[in-house]
């Protein structure tokens, strides 16, 4: 009877689904918390974290990514939230938040990774070839020489 019921019992729990979230996903009331014209940087900072990106050659502006996703089973992971938050940051005016803004996650866009390598000078071995260079080559006794 037991291995009647086991397989029953295995198929129920890869009904729940994995559910992940990923950067900072800010809540609606995470985002009142920041004020344009009022909010600082350091303000930001407090409520909010460091950001997810901060552009390397535009200091003034941060981006907080966040993203839920739940997968079921060996199914493909599906986005269940998604929210993309652009700060723009006035340093004339003592890092005050100048914009908000709730960009629109449609704008993403999947890239696919250049799985090109760059080739390195030298020989290429196998792992035999190596395995076998190596034999010898341990000396138990240090760097000193037995006569």
């Amino acid at each position: 009877m037991l291995a009647l019921l086991s397989p029953l019992f295995l198929s129920l729990g890869a009904c729940t689904p994995t559910v992940v979230t990923r950067g900072n996903l800010l809540s609606d009331t995470q985002l009142q918390k920041v004020q344009p014209q009022k909010s600082t940087r350091a303000d930001v900072m407090q409520a909010w974290g460091p950001p997810t990106v901060a552009p390397l050659f535009d200091t003034n502006t941060w981006y907080y990514i966040g993203e839920r996703t739940s997968q079921k089973g060996v199914f493909a992971p599906e986005v269940e939230n998604r929210r993309l938050v652009r700060i723009k940051f006035s340093p004339a005016n003592n890092d005050t938040v100048v914009a908000v803004d709730d960009l629109d996650p449609k704008l993403a866009e999947n890239i696919t990774p250049v799985s090109q390598t760059t080739p390195a000078a030298g020989k290429d071995f196998t792992f035999m070839q190596q395995f076998i260079g190596n034999i010898g080559k341990y000396n138990p006794s240090g760097d000193k020489k037995q006569q």
